[in-house]
């Protein structure tokens, strides 16, 4: 069973999941450019494909990045099992 979390961005709610360790690693290096450096772009992209469930989203979907930075920073949060924060 997949473990999922409903959070509430911008007054809006979206459902999220974890992916496997595995998963979340193969995410991560899609996500990397030829010299091992990770493409922002690209994880966000593989983070709202896998593991924002409801509603679907892109990137093109939100006018304002603050809130894109927030769905990222609750996802992250949720698949680490820890508080993150943003470097």
């Amino acid at each position: 069973m997949t473990l999922q979390k409903t959070i509430t961005v911008g007054g809006k709610e979206y459902v999220i999941q974890k992916v496997s360790p595995r998963e979340w690693t193969r995410m991560r290096d899609r996500s990397k450019d030829r010299n091992g450096n990770i493409v922002e772009e690209r994880l966000i992209d593989e983070i709202f494909k896998h593991m924002v469930v409801e509603p679907k989203v892109t990137m093109d979907d939100f006018d304002d990045w603050a809130e894109v930075q927030d769905i990222f920073d609750e996802v992250a949060a949720f698949q680490l099992g820890r508080h993150y924060r943003a470097e």
